[in-house]
């Protein structure tokens, strides 16, 4: 786990949403902070986000699965939605992959940006491109 190290912090957050089949195009708003649970074993990383006008608060725990040795995540929305996601961390490339959506990401030479795509996988067309995402180190 130590090599997320470079997430620690918080981070102001905003993005393009694009317009998909599940909804419009609009603006994202947020905060994310990650910090690391006891024993380091853990990462907490805490979103409060608006899109448009419409808040979204999430958790999401990051960890090794111990069976696999690959990191993963667990994400808790307010909206009662829970999901898995692989994660892959090389050199500055950032990708989350999940069921439902998925990030393309790299961070900045010194890492205080973060800059990438997420997808969302719609109901007709497949992977759609849905927010354009820029994180920087508060």
């Amino acid at each position: 786990m130590s090599r997320f190290e470079l997430f620690v912090g918080l981070w102001n957050t905003s993005g393009d949403v694009l317009a998909t089949d599940l909804g419009p195009a609009g603006e994202l708003i947020a905060s994310d902070e990650y910090r690391w649970l006891p024993g380091r074993h853990f990462m907490l990383h805490q979103v409060d986000a608006r899109f448009g006008k419409e808040a979204s608060r999430s958790i999401e725990v990051m960890g090794i699965d111990h069976k696999t040795r690959k990191p993963y995540a667990r994400s808790f929305d307010d909206k009662g939605v829970s999901e898995v996601f692989a994660l892959e961390l090389r050199a500055r490339r950032w990708k989350i992959l999940g069921d439902s959506v998925r990030f393309d990401g790299r961070f900045s030479a010194d890492a205080s940006r973060l800059t990438g795509l997420w997808e969302v996988r719609g109901p007709k067309n497949g992977w759609q491109p849905w927010i354009q995402l820029l994180l920087e180190r508060a």
